[in-house]
């Protein structure tokens, strides 16, 4: 498969979109480890923790990925200072978060999340004016996302062991604008 990055899209999330998220995150048990979900919840549960940010309630902006016009995957960008706890960690303040997940198992292990959060980095992340930096939080055990975020240019800055309601240590890795662009191809 010969990934052309001009093939990835990304689309604001919407309800009907939610049975597939919900079935990458609770059957796929490599995003089901590391997506800070051991869900056992309800779907009408799960359909509740993302309508908020489907009509912009919540701050948190989601949005599905696609391959192809192939839904692949779920991607996700926040300001930390707008999340309680953040302001216990001065790296935060000004810093957007990011999260992403590629469902699709035939999309895994294949250079897509490295493609993909570099596009995303620069369509929606750094278009936000306030941030003058992206921090994601990948669990340590992760290996497979931290290698993605470091071929972006993301580097650890250190590892912290709670953050807002994860209770597990991660790796706060960040990319600034500049590093960003130094790695554009």
């Amino acid at each position: 498969m010969v990934l052309l990055a001009k093939n990835i899209r990304f689309e604001r999330l919407r309800r009907e979109h939610l049975p597939e998220l919900y079935g990458w995150i609770t059957k796929e048990p490599q995003i089901n480890r590391f997506w800070g979900y051991s869900y056992n919840g309800t779907y009408g549960e799960f359909v509740r923790e993302f309508v908020g940010s489907i009509k912009g309630r919540d701050p948190t902006e989601p949005f599905l990925i696609y391959y192809l016009d192939q839904p692949i995957g779920y991607i996700q960008t926040f300001r930390w200072s707008d999340y309680p706890g953040s302001e216990q960690f001065q790296e935060l303040q000004h810093a957007a978060g990011l999260d992403i997940l590629i469902g699709a198992p035939a999309y895994r292990g294949k250079g897509f999340g490295q493609v993909i959060i570099q596009r995303f980095l620069v369509e929606v992340v750094f278009r936000d004016g306030f941030v003058t930096c992206c921090i994601t939080d990948p669990d340590i055990r992760n290996k497979p996302a931290i290698r993605a975020y470091e071929k972006v240019g993301f580097e650890i800055v250190r590892r912290v062991e709670e953050v807002s309601e994860i209770t597990r240590p991660v790796w706060f890795m960040r990319i600034g604008r500049q590093q960003l662009e130094r790695k554009k191809p």
